[in-house]
């Protein structure tokens, strides 16, 4: 499936808003979010600390990855994201 590569704007506070405006599967250029999107929509995101959350995730679960706040204007339009993610199959 291809992807269309997107630079986000940035955004005070660390955030990033793209501005979709077509259907679509994008990527972002910077964090590696995939969203796809049925129209046009803007969705705002930003990366958030592990340390707040790291309390609510339960044995076996580990933290494994970036935490994403992920906001968007027209939430019926995006229809999915895939996010960034890695795998240690080590032990």
């Amino acid at each position: 499936e291809q992807k269309e590569q997107v630079t986000p704007r940035r955004l005070a506070g660390g955030q990033f808003m793209v501005q979709l405006d077509a259907e679509g599967t994008y990527q972002c250029s910077l964090t590696g979010l995939i969203f796809e999107v049925t129209g046009s929509v803007r969705i705002t995101y930003c990366l958030l600390s592990w340390s707040k959350y790291a309390r609510l995730v339960e044995k076996p679960w580990i933290v494994g990855g970036p935490l994403f706040d992920v906001r968007c204007d027209a939430a019926p339009a995006l229809t999915s994201i895939q996010f960034p993610h890695s795998l240690c199959l080590a032990g």
